[in-house]
């Protein structure tokens, strides 16, 4: 007969530390990705439409809302096939819309000098749905660095809880992901 190998209990600790111990390690598993996929509302922040209103994020509140966020010049590409792509895909009637264009403002640069830039590039009837917001708001709440080169769609329940993100190109994949997101929410 085979004799086990003996792991000094140092190591290991009791039996009822033992037992502890994957007790906290189950509940983590099975806890922490729902409180990483958002379990909370949105983050409190206040922006600028377009249109000079300043807009607060409990206009996110009350409806499903899909949030297409900027957060770089570069990624102003990434956005526009985004647009250009969810433009075709969803109900526009049943979900809020709104694109948020994250910037962090050099110190001789006002928010009135990003909006004038803005306006040149959005065609006026989306004015009151584009916002300007503190990138470093995006940054903290979604992780996405503010010189990122892609663009962020966010889908958000009509308590303004984050039910999924995605950051980086168009792909089926990521498509899929955002559609069954909103689809879930429908029912709501």
């Amino acid at each position: 007969m085979k004799s086990r190998p003996i792991i000094p209990i140092t190591l290991w600790g009791s039996t009822s530390q033992r037992v502890a111990a994957l007790t906290l390690f189950a509940i983590l598993t099975l806890c922490v990705p729902a409180a990483i996929a958002g379990d909370g509302p949105w983050p409190s922040f206040t922006a600028t439409a377009l249109s000079g209103e300043k807009v607060d994020s409990n206009k996110l509140i009350g409806q499903p809302t899909l949030l297409i966020l900027t957060p770089s010049r570069n990624a102003a590409k990434s956005t526009r096939e985004w647009v250009k792509t969810l433009r075709s895909k969803i109900d526009h009637s049943k979900y809020r819309v709104r694109d948020v264009l994250a910037v962090n403002l050099p110190f001789f640069m006002s928010e009135e000098d990003v909006i004038g830039k803005a306006k040149e590039k959005v065609p006026q009837r989306y004015h009151d749905q584009t916002w300007i917001l503190n990138s470093q708001i995006m940054e903290d709440a979604l992780g996405v660095p503010s010189d990122s080169d892609e663009a962020v769609i966010v889908v958000l329940d009509k308590n303004g809880n984050l039910i999924s993100q995605v950051h980086g190109k168009v792909t089926a994949a990521r498509i899929s992901e955002i559609i069954a997101a909103l689809q879930s929410l429908a029912s709501d």
